[in-house]
């Protein structure tokens, strides 16, 4: 029985698989901090990379690079907010104007209101509702909070862990040198192995935004509404949200319509933004998330509505990189190997 144990334990196979294992365990039983762990990682990969390439461009240290690459950062973030908050302020401000108008020019409008909230107010179904309603959109502001709670905290840890790399990699590498190494090297890689496909697919996430962006501005140019850059903008940074972005991009968007356009205005706007979540969600996401994990777009497509059920919302980002993941634990050779050049055979002539 002994030996049995101990070759198995020998086998490199083994400490490899009960690595993954405990990774699954370790995953499982943390699935509370899901979110804090991805944006983690996310800033973590993207800091990570602009840090390297200041250094070998730019030839600075360590510390000043990664103080530069979040100090741009958080001016962006900056900018993007003044430009965005005080226009969609002036248009809050400018809603109840855009009312009045609406009602001068629609008279009818007032007295169906009037009537539909007197039937409202007595009905007592629809009030036990409202309270609920009122109830559940509490609950999603509290959740909203703690969503930016944990986007702030994530940009912290990886502040942290860019500054302190150096150090991080010491302490890890001491635990390859321990009575336990055959256990927490393969560990490592597999950790590594995930990062990597996770960041590839996060670059492509970034793509899929870009492309958005501009079909977007390009449609609210055609609509003739009005702030395109600071438009583009909130849209470019709410699609790094998966589905709750395009939804969240939506209440300025109808606002900034309603007040310069009216009712027609709106519903152009919502048939632009579902004609480009179609496009996104059943052409370009399913594509170039294929082409970044060498899955078929089938096998893609699947993949982002399975784990989009099992996950929620961050299915639509954890899933491909998970497929492709196992796949490559599994040894699962996606691309074919290109045969060597062989030249023809030249038959001597008669």
């Amino acid at each position: 029985m002994l030996p049995s144990l101990k070759r198995a334990w020998q086998n490199p196979l083994t400490a490899y698989y009960l690595a993954l294992v405990l990774l699954i365990i370790i995953a499982w039983c943390a699935r509370g901090f899901l979110s804090l762990a991805l944006f983690t990682v996310i800033f973590i990969y993207l800091a990570n990379a602009a840090i390297t390439g200041i250094e070998r461009h730019l030839h600075l240290g360590h510390l000043l690079a990664t103080l530069l690459v979040y100090l741009i950062f958080l001016g962006i973030l900056v900018a993007a907010f003044a430009q965005i908050i005080p226009p969609l302020v002036d248009e809050v401000e400018n809603l109840p104007h855009a009312v009045n108008r609406l009602i001068q020019t629609y008279p009818q409008l007032e007295t169906s209101a009037k009537k539909l909230l007197k039937n409202l107010t007595q009905n007592a179904s629809v009030i036990s509702n409202s309270k609920t309603l009122f109830t559940s959109g509490i609950g999603k502001l509290s959740r909203l909070s703690s969503g930016v709670e944990t986007i702030v905290l994530a940009f912290f840890f990886s502040f942290i862990f860019n500054l302190t790399k150096a150090q991080l990699q010491r302490f890890v590498h001491a635990f390859t040198k321990s009575r336990f190494a055959k256990l927490f090297v393969p560990m490592g890689d597999l950790i590594l192995s995930f990062v990597q496909i996770f960041g590839t697919v996060i670059e492509t996430q970034l793509l899929i935004c870009s492309i958005n962006t501009v079909l977007m501005v390009l449609g609210l140019w055609i609509l003739h509404m009005p702030s395109l850059l600071i438009l583009g903008i909130a849209v470019f940074f709410l699609g790094l949200i998966p589905v709750a972005g395009v939804l969240i991009s939506l209440i300025p968007l109808t606002i900034i319509a309603f007040v310069t356009g009216g009712v027609l205005r709106v519903l152009e706007v919502l048939v632009l933004v579902i004609l480009v979540h179609l496009f996104e969600s059943y052409f370009l996401h399913p594509r170039l998330m294929a082409n970044a994990t060498n899955l078929p777009i089938f096998v893609t497509f699947i993949t982002l509505i399975v784990s989009e059920q099992i996950f929620g919302t961050w299915g639509l980002i954890v899933g491909v990189p998970l497929v492709a993941f196992f796949l490559k634990v599994f040894d699962v050779q996606l691309t074919t190997p290109k045969q060597p050049h062989q030249p023809k055979k030249i038959r001597p002539s008669n």
